[in-house]
């Protein structure tokens, strides 16, 4: 089987666009405070997500915020676990780790 060679400049912008991705899940991962990073930068309160598919879409509109994305598209995994990154017929996934599928699927950690 052949290696697939990028046919536009949008398939060309893939690393690019994933590594840019991954920079800003990573924020979040490293983050001391996940819930005052995602409402301070989505300028939004947890109040307004109120079951999984809505903290991932969250997470998928921190990720995306100020990346140029070439043309490619981004959407929760079915699953939830992270990332779908599509553009024609490829799709690569970037997963979120586990403290954020824990947010996702449980909600913000209890304050302490």
């Amino acid at each position: 089987m052949s290696t697939p060679l990028p046919h536009s400049l949008s398939e060309l912008a893939l690393a690019p666009v994933l590594i840019e991705l991954e920079r800003n899940l990573a924020r979040l991962r490293a983050s001391e405070d996940l819930e005052l990073l995602l409402a301070l930068d989505l300028n939004d309160q947890e109040l307004f997500y109120h079951g999984p598919a809505q903290r991932a879409g969250r997470l998928e509109k921190f990720a995306t915020r100020e990346v140029d994305l070439h043309g490619w598209s981004v959407r929760p995994t079915p699953d939830l676990y992270g990332l779908a990154v599509e553009h024609g017929e490829y799709s690569v996934s970037l997963m979120f780790g586990q403290r954020l599928v824990a947010y996702v699927l449980e909600g913000p950690a209890p304050v302490e």
